[in-house]
């Protein structure tokens, strides 16, 4: 195989494969990037008479990317490169072409300018066979719609829990609408938005650390990555790559049965406001150094204001944030950081912040402040005492760009 790669094109194609490549495993091979030029069919179909073109794929087992890069192909052949090497490789060489040429003892010559490296490869059908990259169904979506939805939920997810479905969210499609619900047992979050499609419905389990990685790869536009539902696997065709991970295979929850059917009270409160009143209380119930990093954020909801506290042997904090409250006062304890989670995935244009109380030992649900069609719960009026105006975006006003989003944080005990 001799080929001559730009080396701008050639990094932009190696990062994201080789991200996935780096992570420890047991099978060596699975550690490197299997190079085909031009792709062999044999190894998976191919968009394009594959003419001057490299593919460049990396495969765990679990989850894998499929890239190509446009090259001058002198030599055809496939092989197996270590991903962190020639990573390392490829950015130190001077800008321009770089050529990489494979003889027949499996030696890999790297030339840039005037260096030149030498490393050792593997054959390429030593490479693990990757799923096809087809499904009967697929669905076109704006990267934007699909980046927020992971935004807004994932905090939520697991990442190993002795409960499979827990270490994904759970995809949903239909209805006119797409949604995106995770949950670790303590905290659950929802987010949808409007989307239309010919395609019949789905509702399938991604896992958490897959969706991590894609929302990395997803831009907020209105380009469309295609998702494509395989048998076993899920794939996000992004530009040229192609991302793919195996669905868990499991029941999901019937998070609605989670959700309150009414609230006792409610309170309104400026996201921006009690978020950065979280952040300043957690270094006082996050502190690991004394020895408290599960101490209780106390709050109590009151008419007019929301009163924090936390006490660790550190020291402590009492912070006052306003708010308009109906409904009867309540005092709740919460861990910190499941709640301020919560609160850094409101969306910005959700100035204010509608919270549903039930009492101190059942969970709070966060929402915009003109409520969410997860819960079919009347928002009480803003009382006129409350300066809602200044604190409500015009998409607020209007009811919003067709996104919803619920938070459900449960509550810690307390000490009497």
């Amino acid at each position: 195989m001799k080929a001559v790669f730009d080396k701008a094109k050639l990094i932009g194609a190696l990062t994201p494969a080789a991200g996935i490549s780096q992570i420890k495993n047991t099978l060596q091979v699975i550690e490197g990037l299997l190079f085909e030029c031009p792709p062999d069919p044999s190894m998976g179909a191919f968009d394009g008479d594959g003419t001057d073109i490299c593919r460049i794929s990396a495969f765990d087992l679990e989850k894998g990317l499929r890239n190509t890069v446009e090259c001058k192909i002198f030599g055809e052949g496939k092989y197996v490169i270590n991903a962190s090497k020639i990573l390392q490789i490829v950015r130190a060489l001077p800008d321009g072409e770089i050529t990489i040429e494979v003889d027949d003892n499996y030696r890999a010559v790297l030339t840039g300018g005037s260096s030149s490296f030498e490393i050792s490869v593997s054959p390429g059908e030593d490479f693990p066979m990757m799923p096809q990259m087809r499904g009967e169904r697929r669905y076109d979506i704006p990267q934007h719609m699909i980046r927020r939805l992971i935004n807004e939920t994932m905090f939520a997810a697991a990442q190993n829990d002795q409960r499979p479905a827990f270490n994904g969210e759970l995809l949903k499609i239909g209805d006119g609408r797409i949604t995106m619900v995770g949950c670790d047992g303590n905290r659950l979050s929802c987010a949808s938005a409007p989307y239309e499609t010919e395609t019949a419905g789905c509702e399938i389990i991604i896992p958490a650390k897959f969706l991590s990685e894609l929302v990395r790869m997803l831009k907020d536009t209105e380009e469309e990555t295609t998702m494509i539902i395989g048998l076993k696997h899920i794939i996000f065709k992004i530009d040229s790559i192609y991302f793919f991970c195996r669905m868990i295979e499991s029941k999901y929850m019937d998070y609605e049965k989670v959700l309150p059917g009414s609230f006792e009270s409610q309170v309104y409160v400026s996201a921006s406001e009690l978020r950065g009143a979280l952040e300043r209380a957690s270094i006082i119930s996050e502190d690991k150094l004394g020895g408290n990093s599960k101490a209780i954020v106390k709050m109590i909801f009151e008419s007019g204001d929301i009163n924090i506290s936390a006490v660790s042997s550190s020291g402590s904090i009492y912070e006052t944030v306003p708010a308009a409250m109906t409904g009867d006062e309540m005092t709740i304890g919460f861990t910190c950081r499941l709640l301020l989670d919560a609160l850094r995935a409101v969306p910005e244009e959700a100035r204010t912040v509608r919270v549903g109380l039930n009492g101190a030992d059942k969970g709070i649900c966060i929402e915009g402040c003109k409520g969410s069609r997860f819960i079919d719960i009347e928002s009480a009026p803003i009382p006129d005492s409350y300066d809602s105006d200044s604190k409500e975006s015009e998409d607020e006003k209007e009811g919003g760009d067709g996104f919803d989003f619920l938070h459900f944080v449960m509550p810690r005990r307390m000490n009497k």
